[in-house]
């Protein structure tokens, strides 16, 4: 009996072992099923398709769908429409990019001067105290248009000395016609009226010798020590150095005149260039600030190069008249090299959008006309006046804005502005 019960006990262990041995290997079945399972989930659908890929293309595609909105909503800033009457209210005008010639120029930096012999140097003839100050550095002034007052010490002596001269000469002037009347009388001897006269013809030489000195100094024989101090020339203030208060010097340079409708045009060249430079022959030069051009007379040519650069100096004068032309002014004179053949367009139609160049190229599409920013790349070595050299960006026959471009510059700009908000 006690066997018994000992088979019976094993037997039980054995029984839980195998149960929970089938209880681990169900487990992980199950396990095994349901990762199977969401695997065929995610890669077929109902149709048997890989479901998960076609969520991902879709997705794909949505983000394409929308870089093409946003794209070509870049495009739509970038271009603007016209109908023909706005084309003409807001001065655009249209040209073909075409095949043609474009100059070439040696370029040679130059400056501006003042012509020096239109230019006067207003100094005092006295030294002095400034009273007034009546112009301004830049002012334009009249040939005798008083330019300060001054306050002279030795001016009111020789004034003081004019009125002395002046009295003497009254006196003698008395002597002279009351010993005139006598000698006629017969009542005084005829010396005593040639002393008289004598004494009188003296002092008009004196007073003569006054005024003279006063009118050398240009001064008023009435202004009471005041001189003052007039422009020789008409012209521009350009050199102003007194002011109200100050002593001022005998021969002290206060004011500078300058004449500025005629300057004169300085430059350098090498020595193996200056034949290509003659006196009375004209040049044209550039202004860096407008880039106008204009036309100068070749005046003089130094004999000498420097010692040191090898270079000539050549002077020109200006022969065209224009406000931005002043003292000082930097240019580059230009001397014509040669022409290329090419693709070309006006200069004028060209932009500077974000530091590149930019044309903006022009499509029909029936009353309207729409134009596209269109980026260029030009031969910078070409300075012809009026066209530039196309090196890509264009073909000929293009149509383009040759003029009023900038304006659609600007209207561009504001429309990628009202964009971005």
């Amino acid at each position: 009996m006690y066997r018994q019960k000992n088979l019976n006990k094993q037997s039980g262990k054995v029984s839980q072992a195998i149960l929970i041995v089938i209880a681990i290997v169900t487990t992980v079945v199950l396990a095994i099923a349901i990762m199977w399972l969401n695997k065929s989930a995610v890669k077929t659908d109902e149709h048997g398709h890989a479901k998960g890929h076609s969520e991902q293309e879709e997705g794909h595609a949505h983000t394409e769908g929308e870089e093409d909105h946003a794209h070509a909503e870049d495009e739509h800033a970038k271009a603007m429409t016209l109908t023909a009457q706005q084309l003409v209210e807001q001065g655009v005008k249209l040209a073909s990019v075409e095949q043609g010639a474009v100059m070439q120029h040696a370029k040679y930096p130059a400056k501006l001067v003042v012509n020096t012999d239109q230019q006067a140097h207003v100094s005092p003839s006295f030294n002095g105290h400034v009273e007034a100050v009546y112009v301004q550095l830049g002012q334009s002034v009249k040939k005798g248009q008083v330019l300060a007052t001054l306050l002279v010490p030795d001016l009111v002596d020789q004034q003081a000395n004019l009125k002395l001269e002046q009295s003497n000469l009254a006196l003698a002037k008395q002597d002279y016609e009351r010993e005139r009347q006598l000698w006629q009388q017969g009542i005084s001897a005829k010396q005593d009226y040639q002393r008289a006269y004598n004494a009188y013809q003296q002092a008009q030489i004196q007073v003569q010798a006054a005024q003279s000195r006063l009118n050398a100094y240009g001064a008023a024989s009435s202004s009471r020590g005041q001189f003052q101090l007039k422009a020789p020339i008409s012209g521009v203030i350009s050199k102003k150095d007194l002011v109200v208060g100050e002593n001022v010097q005998l021969a002290d340079q206060l004011f500078v005149i300058d004449q500025l409708n005629q300057l004169w045009l300085e430059f350098i060249v090498p020595h193996a260039d200056i034949q290509r430079f003659t006196p009375n022959s004209q040049v044209e030069f550039e202004s860096l600030q407008s880039g106008a051009r204009f036309k100068a007379e070749i005046q003089s040519l130094n004999t000498e190069a420097d010692a040191q650069t090898g270079r000539l100096q050549v002077r020109a004068k200006v022969l065209s008249q224009a406000a931005e032309l002043k003292p000082n002014l930097m240019v580059n004179v230009l001397l014509q090299q040669g022409s290329a053949q090419g693709i070309r367009i006006q200069k004028s139609a060209v932009q500077q959008v974000e530091g590149q160049d930019v044309v903006f190229v022009a499509e029909t599409h029936g009353k309207n006309i729409e134009f596209t920013m269109q980026v260029v790349q030009l031969n910078t070595e070409m300075s012809d006046p009026e066209w530039v050299s196309v090196l890509s960006g264009l073909t000929v026959g293009q149509k383009y804005a040759a003029q009023g471009s900038f304006l659609l510059k600007s209207e561009l700009e504001k429309g990628e502005a009202t964009h971005e908000h």
